[in-house]
């Protein structure tokens, strides 16, 4: 799947639709923090504003992002933690990783507020899916992340590929019903 720059290029996860009473599956490969760190990447925690967004497929949740974020391209990651284990369920790319993270460009040029993955309302399908997903893993009780990783735009593809494959991601769609 092929989108416009700073919007995902490629979406990858692995996941698993709640069922109703029963408590969200976990998505993802395992991984460390130490492992995330290593590859290059930086923590950034999510400010959870509302657990409660009505979407056309699904509810989601709204948030902004705390912590220092890079201006430029680069991969980003949504992990899922638990009991002191992480999972990467998502890896993504991006023209501008301000564009994903703030919705707005850091010198106050360009916006785009309602596509960010953390104000869902008027984003894409494939961000709502994601917000889904986050905000089903949230009211499980599990913590969600945001990492990010800087890298040149011409070794984006290929980095997102590997960290893909070597964390053993597979592209699966959410078919809610």
């Amino acid at each position: 799947m092929t989108a416009a720059p700073g919007r995902d290029a490629h979406w990858h996860a692995v996941a698993s639709r709640a069922q109703a009473g029963r408590r969200a599956a976990w998505p993802g490969q395992p991984v460390t923090a130490t492992d995330l760190s290593t590859a290059g990447f930086q923590p950034l925690d999510l400010v959870v504003t509302s657990l409660d967004v009505n979407l056309p497929s699904g509810r989601g949740c709204e948030w902004t992002i705390s912590g220092q974020v890079p201006a430029g391209p680069g991969l980003y990651a949504f992990t899922v933690e638990h009991d002191h284990l992480i999972r990467v369920a998502y890896v993504g790319l991006t023209a501008h990783l301000w564009m994903v993270t703030k919705g707005r460009l850091p010198d106050g040029g360009g916006a785009r507020g309602g596509q960010r993955y953390g104000r869902p309302r008027h984003a894409g399908v494939t961000r709502q899916r994601v917000n889904i997903l986050i905000a089903e893993q949230l009211r499980a009780g599990r913590v969600v992340r945001h990492w990010v990783r800087q890298l040149p735009e011409t070794a984006l593809r290929a980095e997102e590929e590997r960290l893909i494959t070597s964390w053993d991601l597979r592209r699966v769609g959410w078919n809610r019903g």
